[in-house]
């Protein structure tokens, strides 16, 4: 066995090891050093290392190619290996990610429905739909009036957790 053969085996031995790490630990982020970059996602490098180095020692095992033209068509199928994982897999997930929760302070502008009346200095409960589904909260009268039960209303700011509300029309 060659200099070559053992790069290219080491190179899909690291990409196994990879995967047998990922299966207990998820710190991958780590490998980045925290910075987020779509081009540097560490599954697609490993990807594109191990592609590099499965192309690289069947090339020069079974074929007669020179070996510059064994590492330069390795390197691009690991490129394209790793490049069709990203635009395949990578980042529709990263796109499907969503979150349900939400912060209160998010509620300002959202507009809701009275289900509860809100007098004039006292509180109600409104229900504001969101992409979530649907939040019920406490709510009064910013402007000291009352809103009556199935008026439309729209949240100007939160105050020790109870909207602010004013009649939507």
């Amino acid at each position: 066995m060659g200099t070559w053969d053992i790069i290219f085996l080491s190179c899909i031995g690291l990409g196994f090891l990879f995967a047998i790490v990922l299966l207990f630990v998820d710190h991958s982020h780590a490998l980045t050093g925290g910075v987020e970059s779509p081009v540097l996602q560490p599954v697609c490098v490993v990807s594109a290392i191990t592609a590099f180095g499965a192309c690289g020692f069947l090339l020069h095992r079974f074929t007669l190619l020179s070996i510059t033209s064994v590492v330069l068509l390795s390197a691009g199928s690991g490129l394209l290996l790793a490049a069709a994982g990203y635009f395949i897999w990578i980042r529709p997930m990263k796109n499907a990610e969503n979150s349900t929760g939400y912060s209160i302070s998010q509620l300002e502008g959202q507009i809701g429905e009275v289900i509860t009346t809100i007098p004039a200095s006292g509180y109600g409960e409104i229900i504001i739909t969101m992409l979530s589904g649907t939040s019920n909260q406490i709510a009064s009268s910013q402007d000291q009036v009352i809103i009556p039960q199935g008026s439309r209303v729209i949240v100007v700011k939160v105050e020790d957790h109870v909207l602010q509300v004013i009649p939507f029309e």
